[in-house]
């Protein structure tokens, strides 16, 4: 394995460039190993380093724990997912949003992006001490939250929940599929992904029809 002096060479834009590139790799490298694993927790920080080619130490250069490695996985899976609900919201790339019921299009993006990353996404909604509904909530879940709450207001602007608060309906709805998502992922519900996948579509039209 290359050594410290070898691992990053070139001018400084270069360096810049390298060290990025690697860091990114790093986030990769964990990620497919806890879906290998069937979960982050048996995944080492020496596993990530080896499948990039590195030794451990390497790994700790950018990232000085595990915790602090698995805050920067959830941060782009949440960043990923914000990519995922705009696409999803643009009347442009999703026919579906024509239909009057932009809901069917999160409910289509939240799922493909669970079920092609189940480990990611169970890690994104489990990993404790990450603050949600406060002033300190990542940017990144931010983003998701405002684009859940964008479709669910063009859906239901006078739902019910709205009397509770502005961000109650989009709780709400939220909570729905985030619930139907992750009983699938964990195989309890009855008629496994096929009727779990149809009941998403279900609670995008009731919550629409309210």
């Amino acid at each position: 394995m290359p050594d410290r002096a070898q691992r990053i060479k070139g001018n400084s834009r270069q360096r810049t460039d390298a060290h990025s590139q690697l860091r990114a790799a790093l986030l990769t490298a964990v990620r497919e190993l806890a879906e290998q694993a069937g979960g982050y927790e048996s995944v080492t920080m020496r596993q990530i380093a080896a499948q990039v080619g590195y030794a451990a130490p390497v790994v700790y250069e950018y990232f000085p724990g595990k915790r602090q490695l698995l805050l920067a996985v959830t941060d782009v899976g949440f960043a990923e997912l914000a990519d995922r609900l705009a696409e999803a919201g643009c009347p442009k790339r999703n026919p579906r949003r024509a239909e009057a019921n932009p809901l069917m299009a999160v409910a289509d993006a939240l799922w493909t992006f669970a079920t092609a990353n189940p480990c990611l996404y169970q890690l994104m909604h489990t990993l404790v001490d990450v603050p949600f509904g406060t002033g300190d909530t990542p940017a990144s879940a931010l983003r998701c939250f405002e684009l859940l709450k964008s479709a669910v207001t063009a859906a239901a602007p006078d739902h019910p929940a709205k009397a509770q608060d502005d961000d109650a309906p989009t709780d709400l709805f939220w909570a729905q599929l985030h619930g139907v998502i992750t009983l699938a992922l964990h195989g309890r519900i009855k008629g496994g992904h096929a009727r779990a996948r149809s009941l998403l579509d279900h609670a995008a039209t009731t919550f629409r029809d309210h």
